[in-house]
């Protein structure tokens, strides 16, 4: 049973990217764009933007959620789950608001965090296994401090408190925003975790009575919503900071003692993070590793000078520094595969994908004996799946705006369109995962929306809504 804080960023990744999302069922009514256009902003403006440091305000907000009493524990999960669930007009407002009290300095410092023109998450950085177990480890209380914001926003709807809830929702999404945009790639999940529970408050928000539409709201959230790069290029110097040496083995040849101390450390640091023995280390250490690189020597000289390494350079390398540093670019060659397919459009990155799990999975079937390069690929599968949160929150946020377009042409021609295409108030989006446009069909009392089929999306990814309209 491994621990491994790799297998971590799998455990995450797996409900947000594997799991259909089931129809989701509205009713909404007509609405007219708001006016002035923007005056339902789901992310705050520059005009509220403050300096400051919002991850010290979320740590801050952390900090003061009142206690928990283990002994109730499933009793409040109970309780919680019930006032999620109830329809607005049983909520027990009275109840929940006694419970949200504790809650009102989190709520604060959440506040002022998402108006801070800054969120450096990083301001004492761990590194290597400490530094994905203090990425775990705040996850629980990020993940609760949203929760107890969605149950505030659920009040303010059941009061009829629009726009207190539209502002709690813009708190919710750039809350979500901030810590997606984190240096980890479980940062990157939990993000688009939160971001699902403010989109689902939003979708709640278009179904009440007399609520305003949301389409240009949704219409100028940023694209992507949470931007990959600081994940991605934050996961890069945590796996570097794996491999502590490494600058030293790329600057030129180094002793063999050398080679042995930075591969020997490496090799423990990894285990650091595992319950499962690194055969090296279980079987002999410095000697297994030695013995390793014998056996990889000349494959990793020829690998290298076809890398296009300088041939002297190369020759003069002990070969434990020869085979480590080999591995490494091995592992660097694929890990671009699979990074450059996150930073395209998605239509093209769901065909990409495909491919770059392939050369994957044919490399570790080649290099089997190859213990250095099994080790470093250990956090490429994750990146695949993080990429489908991504793009399942793009699709939902979509959708939701082709249906504010439905509101908005409903109440300017007095009846819904028959086609998307008939939409000239407002653009109707494309789904951003195939660049087609959403199926709509009408029915007796409504309309349905649905993303397209693709073969190269996975079905996982599938959106759909059964949306009924007051008259």
């Amino acid at each position: 049973m491994t621990r491994s804080p790799f297998a971590l960023v799998l455990l995450f990744a797996a409900p947000l990217a594997v799991a259909q999302l089931p129809p989701v069922r509205l009713t909404v009514e007509p609405a007219a764009e708001p006016k002035p256009a923007l005056r339902y902003e789901l992310l705050p403006s520059a005009r509220e933007r403050v300096s400051g440091n919002a991850a010290l305000h979320y740590a801050k907000a952390m900090l003061a959620r009142p206690p928990i009493d283990k002994a109730k524990g499933p009793e409040e999960e109970k309780k919680l789950v019930a006032w999620e669930e109830a329809d607005l007009v049983k909520l027990p407002v009275g109840d929940v608001k006694k419970h949200l009290q504790g809650y009102a300095t989190s709520f604060r410092e959440l506040e002022h965090g998402t108006r801070c023109k800054t969120c450096e998450w990083d301001t004492a950085p761990a590194s290597g296994p400490a530094a994905l177990d203090q990425a775990v480890a705040t996850q629980t209380p990020l993940r609760e401090l949203a929760r107890m914001l969605s149950l505030r926003v659920r009040v303010e709807l059941a009061e009829k408190r629009y726009d207190d809830a539209v502002a709690s929702i813009r708190t919710g999404l750039q809350y979500g925003k901030h810590v997606g945009e984190g240096p980890t790639l479980i940062q990157m999940l939990v993000g688009h975790a939160l971001v699902a529970v403010f989109l689902k408050r939003a979708e709640d928000l278009s179904a009440c009575p007399g609520a305003q539409s949301l389409y240009w709201g949704l219409a100028t959230l940023p694209r992507p919503l949470i931007d990959p790069r600081p994940g991605l290029d934050g996961e890069d110097e945590l796996n570097e900071s794996f491999l502590p040496g490494l600058a030293d083995l790329r600057r030129g040849p180094v002793t063999a003692e050398k080679a042995l101390d930075v591969a020997e450390t490496a090799l423990k640091v990894y285990a650091a993070g595992s319950d499962e023995p690194n055969p090296l280390m279980a079987f002999g250490g410095r000697v297994a590793i030695s013995g390793h690189a014998a056996v990889h020597h000349d494959e990793a000289k020829k690998d290298l000078l076809a890398r296009g390494w300088d041939k002297k350079t190369v020759n003069a390398m002990p070969a434990v520094q020869a085979v480590f540093l080999n591995s490494f670019e091995s592992y660097r060659e694929l890990a671009d595969d699979h990074r450059k397919w996150f930073l395209t459009p998605f239509p093209e990155a769901f065909e990409g994908f495909p491919k770059a799990t392939a050369k994957l999975k044919k490399a570790q079937k080649e290099r089997q004996g190859d213990t250095l390069f099994q080790t470093f690929l250990m956090v490429l599968p994750a990146v695949e799946k993080v990429h489908q949160a991504g793009a399942r929150t793009e699709r939902r946020i979509a959708a939701m705006r082709a249906i504010e377009a439905v509101r908005v042409h409903t109440e300017a021609a007095a009846g819904l369109p028959k086609e998307l295409a008939d939409i000239k108030k407002v653009p109707v989006p494309l789904d951003p995962l195939t660049g087609k446009v959403f199926v709509y069909t009408t029915t007796a009392d409504g309309f349905t929306l649905s993303s397209p089929d693709s073969e190269s999306v996975p079905k996982a990814l599938a959106v759909s809504y059964e949306v009924k309209v007051r008259r």
